[in-house]
C-alpha cells in the first residue's frame, strides 16, 4: 500500500517547546477539542495521533476515523490502546520504551528511600509544629545490604535492580517469566519464583505490565506473606495490586510503609484512603515526568512518526502485523 502523505497530527496533549517546534516545521498540529466533545472529534482529517494515556482507543474510535493510520504513544504503556481493534483496522501501533526508563526507575528509587527514611513522616511532623519523638513513625531503616524482590525485568525493573545492587550493596531477587535464569544472572540478579521471593525480601517492587493475568498479582495472599515491617512499592500499573487487599494489609499496621505512583482507578476517588494513609508515600502517575524523560519520549515518538511517512520501517511497532501485511 502506497503510505499516505502526512499533513496533520492530532495531539492528545500539548508537547514541549522543542518537539512542537519539531512537529510544525513539517505538520499542522491539532489539539485536542475542548469539553464536553470528545476530545478527537476534531480529529478525523489528521493521519496521526501523537498519543498519552487518557484517550481510549477502541473500534469506536477506529471507525470514527477512517482517515487514522498511526499512534505514536509517547512512552511505554499501551493498555488504553485496543491493539486487536487497531490492528483490524489496518492502524500502526507505534511506543517509545526507552524514553521513560531512567526517569521511572530513579522515581522507585526515590519513593523507596521515600519510605525507609519516614520522609512523609518527618515532614509532616514538621509541618505540624512538632520535631520528636525520636522513635515510632519517624525511626526509619537502612537500606544497604537489604533484600529487594523485583517483580518484572523490563528496561524499569532491570535499572532499579541495577540502582539497588551497584549503590545500596542490596540483594536482588528477580521474577520474570520471559528471562532465564542465565540471562538474570548476567544481570546481578537471583531468579526466584514470585512467591519463594516475596517472604524474603524488606522490599518488593512491582515493574510488570498490565494484562487480564496479572491483575491483582499481588492480592491478600501475597501481601500476607510480605515480612513484617516490608516495603511495597508500585510504579507501574494500578491494577497490578489489589487495592482493597493492601488497605486491609495496612490497617493491620504490618508493612513498613507503601509507594504507589498508580492507582487501580485514575485518578483516584476523593475517598480513596490511599490517599492521605499515613503509612502510604503517593504521586499522581508522574514517575516519568522529568524533563529529560519527556523529551526523550516525545523525540521518540516524532522520530517513529516521521520515519513511517518517509518510507522506513519505524522502530518498536506494536502491531507488526499491520506494517508487514500493508506497508512492507
Amino acid at each position: 500500500m502506497t503510505r499516505p502523505e502526512l499533513t496533520k497530527v492530532w495531539m492528545e496533549a500539548p508537547v514541549l517547546p522543542v518537539i512542537d517546534a519539531l512537529l510544525q516545521a513539517r505538520v499542522e498540529m491539532v489539539p485536542a477539542a475542548p469539553a464536553p466533545a470528545r476530545p478527537w472529534s476534531n480529529a478525523l482529517d489528521c493521519q496521526a495521533v501523537m498519543a498519552s494515556s487518557l484517550v481510549q482507543y477502541n473500534a469506536e474510535l477506529f471507525q470514527a476515523w477512517p482517515n487514522l493510520n498511526v499512534i505514536a504513544r509517547m512512552g511505554i504503556g499501551i493498555d488504553n490502546i485496543s491493539l486487536p481493534d487497531a490492528t483490524a483496522h489496518g492502524v500502526l501501533v507505534i511506543n517509545t520504551p526507552d524514553g521513560p526508563t531512567e526517569s521511572t526507575a530513579e522515581h522507585a528509587i526515590a519513593l523507596l528511600l521515600g519510605m525507609a527514611k519516614r520522609l512523609k513522616q518527618g515532614n509532616d511532623n514538621l509541618a505540624a509544629g512538632l520535631w520528636g519523638p525520636r522513635v515510632g513513625p519517624l525511626f526509619g531503616t537502612e537500606v544497604q545490604g537489604k533484600t529487594i524482590a523485583v517483580i518484572g525485568l523490563g528496561r524499569i525493573g532491570r535499572r532499579v535492580a541495577e540502582i539497588c545492587r551497584l549503590a545500596f550493596q542490596m540483594r536482588v531477587l528477580g521474577y520474570d517469566p520471559m528471562v532465564s535464569i542465565e540471562q538474570a544472572a548476567a544481570w546481578g540478579i537471583e531468579s526466584c519464583p514470585i512467591d519463594e521471593m516475596i517472604p524474603q525480601a524488606e522490599f518488593v517492587t512491582v515493574h510488570a505490565p498490565s494484562l487480564p493475568e496479572t491483575r491483582h498479582m499481588i492480592d491478600a495472599r501475597r501481601l500476607g506473606m510480605m515480612k513484617d515491617g516490608a516495603y511495597l512499592i508500585n510504579v507501574a500499573r494500578g491494577p497490578l495490586i489489589d487495592e482493597a487487599a493492601l488497605l486491609a494489609e495496612l490497617d493491620k499496621g504490618r508493612l513498613g510503609g507503601v509507594g504507589l505512583d498508580v492507582f487501580e482507578v485514575e485518578p483516584p476517588a476523593l475517598d480513596n484512603r490511599l490517599r492521605n494513609h499515613p503509612m502510604v508515600l503517593a504521586t499522581p502517575h508522574m514517575a516519568s515526568l522529568t524533563a529529560e524523560g519527556r523529551e526523550r519520549m516525545e523525540r521518540m515518538a516524532v522520530e517513529r512518526l516521521f520515519d513511517f511517512y518517509d518510507g522506513k520501517r519505524p522502530k518498536d511497532i506494536c502491531n507488526p502485523a499491520v506494517y508487514d501485511e500493508l506497508y512492507a
